[in-house]
């Protein structure tokens, strides 16, 4: 079978037997596919680093007849290192990946949600911003460019003013129709949430709170948001929160 050249990044990684790394890669034109390295993790491996977490470049892969395909070779273009050195921001990258695997799943190209993952993973590499604020900002900008835009300038049931987020509904709620669930949210954190949402992808950082609590606000709502979307509770998300010392 001809191999291919497709440009991507690893977003996930386990080893497989004794010296093998199953690899996810995102990819520009093929979406996430699932790919082998041979050998990678015995003592004659070449290139090795090329095969791990956040290493963006571009890869051969050999077609095989069933759904994995085999890494031929690699050439990296940016391996995001500054990250692999920092355990709370390579915990808070593990556990957006696991978010955008979940919601693209395997097999469905979408240059969009790439750019904003490349661009996250740049920032947490090369940019001194808060953990928060980088998380809530892809889990919202995830959400949008997923299908899931949520409505946040008014009560979603009635059109009224609006006090409440509802990750279950997608949208703010007022008094009278919150439920249970609904988080109440400061005009402060929903002012974020609305330019998050907003906003050109390329300038989905380009804000500031006032006061850190709203970073901390908006991140508590954009998790409970994709968790009730996804219908998925993420362990990566608990690491993170423990590495970053966040309760």
């Amino acid at each position: 079978m001809d191999e291919l050249v497709s440009r991507g990044i690893i977003i996930k990684q386990n080893n497989y037997g004794d010296a093998h790394r199953m690899l996810s890669i995102f990819t520009e034109d093929e979406g996430i596919i699932k790919a082998v390295r041979y050998g990678v993790r015995g003592k004659k491996a070449s290139n090795a680093a090329a095969f791990q977490m956040l290493c963006y470049g571009d890869f051969k892969l050999r077609p095989s007849r069933g759904e994995i395909m085999t890494v031929v070779s690699a050439d990296i273009l940016d391996g995001f290192y500054p990250v692999s050195e920092d355990i709370t921001k390579l915990s808070l990258l593990v556990y957006l990946a696991d978010i955008t695997y979940t919601l693209l799943g395997e097999a469905n190209p979408d240059r969009r949600i790439l750019s904003l993952f490349l661009n996250i993973a740049y920032a947490a590499a090369y940019r001194d911003e808060p953990y928060l604020k980088l998380k809530s900002a892809y889990e919202l900008k995830l959400m949008c460019a997923g299908g899931y835009m949520p409505r946040l300038d008014s009560c979603g049931v009635c059109g009224g003013g609006a006090e409440y987020f509802s990750p279950g509904k997608g949208c703010m709620v007022c008094r009278a129709h919150h439920g249970a669930e609904d988080i109440k949210t400061s005009p402060g954190a929903a002012a974020v949430m609305r330019y998050i949402a907003g906003c050109p992808d390329k300038r989905m950082l380009s804000f500031s709170a006032k006061d850190d609590q709203y970073y901390k606000e908006t991140s508590d709502i954009t998790e409970k948001y994709v968790s009730a979307q996804a219908e998925k509770e993420f362990a990566s998300l608990g690491y993170f929160k423990q590495m970053a010392g966040i309760t």
